[in-house]
């Protein structure tokens, strides 16, 4: 479960542009002007993984998975049960009645199933980026607060560098700013019949769209 918190998509960078007058810099102001960018270097990754609040999602994030898998299981049991009725029952079918409830099955195993665990694969997956993505935006505060402090002109994620110094790291003074604030985040509970209703809804709305 670790492996899936541990990937983080994207790079975060805060840059600052100067400007200049030309002849109307004093010697002194020009060569401010010109003087290198003060750049620090910080993991994303890191924040999530080692602030109070992204250890928060794992184990919420292991249980909103279990209660899928839970209504994943049952959806193949009552299929089970619906094809012991109908092998129990078929003989009493007419031909027509029979081969359209077969059909049914057939489609409800080869393709139903397996589309609704799909679906519920993405929709777990959105919930915990939708988790990780509020422990970001709120470290955002304090990346702006040690940028200006240190006037520095760029901060690169760490992912994106091949090698920085030590000292240009601000990984752990936003960890423990972030700390203070926020102890934890809720990964949102979804449930298949819930997320089933939500695609049915969309696609209802989109035909109706199109009649327009």
């Amino acid at each position: 479960m670790n492996n899936r918190f541990c990937a983080l998509a994207g790079a975060f960078a805060l840059t600052v542009v100067g400007f200049s007058v030309g002849s109307a810099f004093t010697d002194v102001e020009a060569q401010s002007a010109q003087k290198a960018p003060v750049i620090l270097t910080i993991s994303m990754a890191q924040i999530v993984e080692q602030s109070k609040a992204g250890k928060s999602i794992p184990d919420q994030a292991q249980k909103v998975l279990e209660s899928i898998q839970k209504e994943l299981e049952a959806e193949g049991l009552k299929l089970q049960k619906d094809i012991a009725d109908f092998q129990k029952n078929s003989s009493l079918m007419s031909d027509e009645v029979r081969e359209q409830k077969q059909q049914e099955l057939s489609l409800r195993g080869q393709y139903a199933l397996p589309q609704q665990a799909q679906i519920m694969e993405q929709a777990f997956s959105a919930v915990i980026q939708d988790a990780r993505t509020k422990v970001l935006l709120e470290s955002r505060p304090f990346i702006k607060d040690i940028v200006d402090d240190r006037g520095a002109t760029i901060v690169l994620d760490k992912a994106q560098v091949m090698y920085a110094s030590t000292d240009t790291d601000i990984t752990q003074e936003v960890i423990s700013g972030l700390d203070k604030k926020l102890k934890k985040v809720e990964v949102q509970k979804i449930s298949l019949a819930e997320v089933m209703k939500r695609l049915e809804d969309a696609q209802k709305a989109k035909a109706e769209a199109a009649k327009k």
